[in-house]
């Protein structure tokens, strides 16, 4: 099976970008990425926290709805979302895990995935900290771009297709990863 992992935030809305149009405008570049390399999407986006992990049900009212929609509309199939995982740090206090965990922990979860991509503007690097939470799945990611001074470079473009397709001819190497001790809390 082959699975996108989706971010929201970069990739279908970006800066200059964030109306239903210009988010349907990215969702029909993802579906034709899809068809193309018959891929299923989970969901990776701070937003999944609006999606019931089990039911893939969306909280009512939740933007993330609209997003359904245009997943259904373009016959897009979303099959889950990562996990939301925390680590426990200390007596009482809990930090939440960086993506590249809770991505490594779903493949672990499901190993009939065979090839992944990541698809997200990586924004925690750009925010300067020491390291990206993308390291560990780095070789699978196919980078966006949320802010640009050429709007025109922002978001889900049709050149990142080709791109996809070459990062899916990759084994899925979950194997070499190494998952964090966790525990799964939904508060922190």
């Amino acid at each position: 099976m082959n699975v996108i992992f989706l971010d929201f935030d970069g990739v279908l809305d970006t800066i200059h970008y964030k109306s239903l149009e210009d988010i349907e405008r990215r969702i029909k570049i993802l579906a034709d990425i899809c068809k193309e390399y018959n891929c299923k999407v989970v969901i990776e986006a701070s937003a999944k926290d609006a999606i019931d992990e089990e039911t893939l049900e969306i909280e009512e009212g939740s933007w993330v709805n609209d997003i359904f929609a245009f997943f259904k509309k373009y016959g897009i199939e979303c099959i889950g979302r990562t996990p939301s995982i925390t680590i426990k740090t200390g007596e009482n206090t809990y930090i939440t895990m960086w993506k590249e965990e809770e991505i490594i922990q779903y493949l672990q979860m499901h190993p009939e995935i065979e090839h992944y991509c990541i698809i997200d503007d990586d924004d925690t690097k750009a925010m300067h900290w020491e390291k990206s939470d993308l390291d560990k799945v780095r070789d699978h990611l196919v980078e966006t771009v949320y802010y640009s001074n050429n709007p025109d470079e922002e978001g889900l473009l049709p050149r990142h297709k080709e791109e996809v397709g070459k990062i899916l001819q990759k084994e899925n190497d979950i194997k070499r990863l190494v998952l964090v001790k966790s525990t799964n809390k939904k508060e922190i």
